[in-house]
């Protein structure tokens, strides 16, 4: 059977959301403890205003809503050791000593202070820590998450600048200044051009166009014969073209001279239209223009309705009034009307010769631009037009194609005893040409088409050709650039959030320390006080309060 003194160590629990009420009910604070708690907290708040803050740093990381027992008994313990000591007649201490004296008293009084604990534990546990450990969490994932946007945004920017550097280097291009660049770069369309006849006119492709041709006439009947056969091709084999690459003047200039010219001759022609004198001279009271308005006939019944045909004849002998009022007005026959219209122009003869020297000049200077236009374009290289290369282009892929079929054919192993057969009874220029030599021949002409249509060609021809291909192709160069710097620009914005989360952070993780410090202190306060009520007895606040407790320790 427990003793006494087995009772007297058993613990007393008591949960920390009741504790409160636990106070109450066993009559140890009163029940009036919130009303007590409000007066001492506005005297509180009237002391705070006359306190002394520069004694100490402490005072001024207080708030006048923060402050509790522990606090009120610091502030306390603070004046006394800096304050010198004065007392009044009572014994009691005086100035700002004695009044957070008289406070921390009002607290102890009736224990006021262990509801003032209790409320603050369920607010701390409940509200207060939670909040703040949210708090850091989002700010900690905030900069998690910024750090991957960080991350992907240099990629990004890294990718960027590779491809403006590979769009350059494709070009040959530098990229300092690219429109000029590009210019520069065009011009050495001459040693590509060069190099695309130079394969042309070489043996290769000369013995694949040999092969064809002879390959064509032998398979056609004798009345085709004479069928032409890469014509084009031929013709540039024969006449090869310059290699002249001109940038075209719409490119170096998009066309302000000629306007401005044409915009001087119509001022011009303009201002001596204005000086002429169109003498009109003719006098509209002589003519007679025999304009009456005729009342639309009723509807007689005829079926001709308000549409009927009138004839005028009937109109001027329908009444004797109308007739006498006719002739009042002088009549004047057609054959009287003098239909003899004077034109003068006596100052077209007198143009200024300083208007009609600038239209001169004006026109003059429009015929140079245009005869200069045909001249460039003249003699330009054939090759920079795309009708032209579209022809060699069909010659040559029409050959490919052939040499293409005919390698098919002779590795085809089922078919090879019959290429025999037909090999043997062809022409000798035909039987001349083996495997490997088909594919020397392939090869040559595979690189001519792939020197004249790839994409460094093309976009060359067309920045010559074409000042909106120009200006499209530098406007997608510096795109790329721009988006780079673009990407630049904003980690300097994610540099800025990142040093706002982290100042966030250093701010929210000393609330949630003191939040938690400040708990720790009110219960174990709260047990050593209770302990002492019930003679030594053992008390514990158990619930969430001790697992948040312990969770900020391993923190």
């Amino acid at each position: 059977m427990p003793t006494a003194d087995d009772i007297g160590n058993l613990p007393i629990d008591i949960t920390f959301s009741r504790l409160g009420e636990w106070l109450v009910d066993r009559k140890r604070i009163p029940g009036d403890w919130r009303k007590r708690l409000a007066a001492v907290r506005a005297r509180i708040s009237k002391e705070f205003a006359s306190l002394p803050k520069d004694i100490n740093p402490y005072f001024h990381t207080l708030d006048p809503d923060g402050i509790g027992y522990l606090e009120a008994k610091q502030i306390y313990d603070i004046l006394v050791k800096s304050v010198p000591e004065s007392r009044n007649i009572f014994g009691r201490l005086s100035g700002s000593a004695g009044a957070w004296e008289s406070i921390v008293r009002a607290f102890e009084k009736d224990y006021i202070y262990l509801g003032e604990a209790a409320q603050i534990l369920v607010q701390n546990v409940n509200y207060e820590i939670p909040y703040q450990k949210k708090q850091v969490q989002k700010i900690q994932q905030q900069l998690t998450e910024l750090e991957h946007k960080e991350a992907d945004i240099k990629r990004t920017a890294a990718l960027s600048a590779a491809k403006y550097v590979e769009a350059c280097q494709e070009l040959g291009l530098k990229g300092n200044n690219v429109r000029s660049e590009l210019l520069e770069t065009a011009k050495s369309l001459p040693s590509t051009f060069s190099m695309i006849l130079e394969v042309i006119n070489g043996d290769s492709v000369s013995r694949a166009l040999e092969y064809y041709s002879n390959f064509v006439r032998d398979a056609h009947t004798e009345k085709d014969k004479s069928l032409a056969m890469l014509t084009n091709l031929k013709y540039l084999r024969e006449h090869p073209p310059s290699l002249d690459v001109s940038v075209d003047l719409e490119v170096v200039d998009s066309g302000n001279v000629q306007s401005s010219d044409s915009n001087n001759v119509t001022a011009n022609a303009d201002a001596n239209a204005d000086s002429i004198d169109w003498d009109f001279s003719v006098d509209s009271s002589q003519i007679d223009w025999d304009i009456g308005t005729v009342e639309e006939a009723e509807d007689a019944g005829n079926g001709l309705g308000p549409y009927e045909m009138v004839n005028a004849s009937e109109i001027l002998q329908s009444s004797p009034n109308e007739a006498a009022q006719s002739d009042l007005v002088p009549e004047v026959s057609v054959s009287e009307i003098s239909w003899d219209i004077s034109v003068e122009t006596p100052q077209v003869d007198t143009i200024d010769d300083v208007n009609l020297s600038n239209v001169v000049e004006n026109q003059t200077s429009v015929l140079d631009t245009s005869t200069q236009t045909t001249e460039i374009k003249e003699g330009r290289t054939q090759l920079l037009e795309t009708e032209y290369r579209n022809k060699i282009l069909d010659d040559l892929n029409e050959i490919k194609a052939f040499l293409n079929q005919r390698l098919v054919e002779l590795k085809n192993e089922e078919t090879l005893s019959l290429q025999h057969q037909v090999q043997s009874v062809a022409p000798f220029v035909l039987q001349q040409y083996a495997h490997d030599a088909i594919e020397t021949m392939l090869s040559d002409v595979s690189l001519a088409i792939s020197l004249l249509t790839n994409r460094k060609t093309r976009d060359l021809i067309m920045i010559l050709n074409s000042k909106r291909f120009l200006d499209r192709l530098v406007s997608s160069l510096e795109e790329k650039k721009h988006h780079e710097v673009k990407l630049k620009d904003g980690l300097k914005g994610l540099a800025t959030k990142r040093m706002e989360l982290h100042n966030s952070l250093s701010s929210s993780w000393p609330k949630q320390e003191a939040a938690l410090a400040k708990t720790r202190e009110l219960k174990k306060l709260c047990e050593s006080t209770l302990s002492s009520m019930f003679d030594g007895r053992p008390v514990h606040i158990i619930g969430e309060i001790n697992a948040l407790l312990n969770s900020g320790v391993a923190a």
